[in-house]
């Protein structure tokens, strides 16, 4: 029998067979990290340009030009799925849109209590609030993507653990507060 301690023949093999898993995983998480990143960028732009068109009257002019077709969630969250790459599913993009309060709790409505960071309204597209504001008022726009790709084990690693559709998920979430121009 031959002294299979000191044989060569298969070092590569199993060497590869040893790192090449761990090396696999890196890479997989690598790419995933940076299509999350992606998604976030995108939806960014996404919430910017839509806000815009409220900041500056041009949804509100919208409406004023055709009350019998008044500006809805459903036809805000199409107009701001127009800034979106075809790889994200409008059909799961979560759009709430507030007019903030006055007077006492302002923007402090949409932070969670304990101030750790922002409140988040159910992951359910098409039923989020929609208060198209006018001159002057104060508006806070929040948009929510669910990434769902992840295996469970990395969504915990990047986040605490949202579900979505009964599957784990990452929240890219957007924001802008602003206050409507004088248009």
């Amino acid at each position: 029998m031959p002294d299979l301690i000191h044989d060569k023949k298969g070092a590569t093999t199993v060497e590869f067979a040893l790192v090449g898993m761990l090396f696999l995983t890196a890479l997989l998480f690598t790419m995933v990290v940076a299509e999350v990143l992606y998604f976030g960028q995108k939806l960014d732009y996404a919430t910017e340009q839509a806000s815009r068109n409220i900041l500056i009257g041009t949804s509100q002019q919208k409406q004023q030009s055709n009350p019998a077709n008044p500006a809805t969630l459903a036809s805000f969250t199409q107009e701001l799925c127009g800034y979106l790459p075809a790889a994200m599913s409008c059909s799961d993009v979560i759009v709430n849109l507030y007019k903030v309060p006055a007077a006492n709790p302002g923007y402090y409505a949409y932070v969670k209590t304990d101030m750790s960071g922002l409140a988040l309204p159910p992951l359910t597209p098409g039923s989020g609030q929609f208060a198209l504001g006018s001159q002057g008022d104060y508006q806070y726009l929040q948009v929510i993507y669910p990434v769902t790709l992840l295996p469970a084990f990395m969504t915990s690693w990047l986040d605490t653990n949202a579900t979505y559709k009964g599957k784990a998920a990452y929240l890219v979430i957007s924001t802008a507060a602003f206050r409507v121009e004088q248009f």
